[in-house]
């Protein structure tokens, strides 16, 4: 993955606006763990809730999770170890069911 700044920690996203008069800030903290390691995705979130990474510019997504499974997909490399169970479930036995073409998402 292209090289991003050294974070520590969860990482923030700020999103603000001006509505009828009053000033709106919402922080959004994420704290990504891959494989139990620890994974500071410079993760953004836009006014109207998707999903930005430096890593991957010209990309937007519907939720964090579709964002980290990008960034695995695109930079395997960068996620050594994996193969929980070679499953898209990442080796956890389902808890709930799932439609058919249904994507988990946060």
């Amino acid at each position: 993955m292209p090289q991003q700044p050294h974070h520590h920690g969860p990482l923030t996203s700020i999103r603000q606006d001006e509505f009828q008069g009053h000033r709106i800030v919402i922080k959004t903290t994420y704290e990504v763990t891959v494989d139990g390691a620890p994974f500071a995705a410079p993760l953004m979130v836009s006014n109207d809730g998707h999903v930005h990474c430096h890593a991957l510019p010209t990309y937007e997504f519907l939720s964090a999770v579709d964002t980290i499974r990008a960034l695995i997909k695109n930079f395997p490399d960068d996620f050594p170890g994996g193969g929980l169970g070679g499953d898209d479930n990442g080796g956890h036995r389902d808890h709930h069911p799932h439609r058919p073409n249904h994507e988990g998402s946060v």
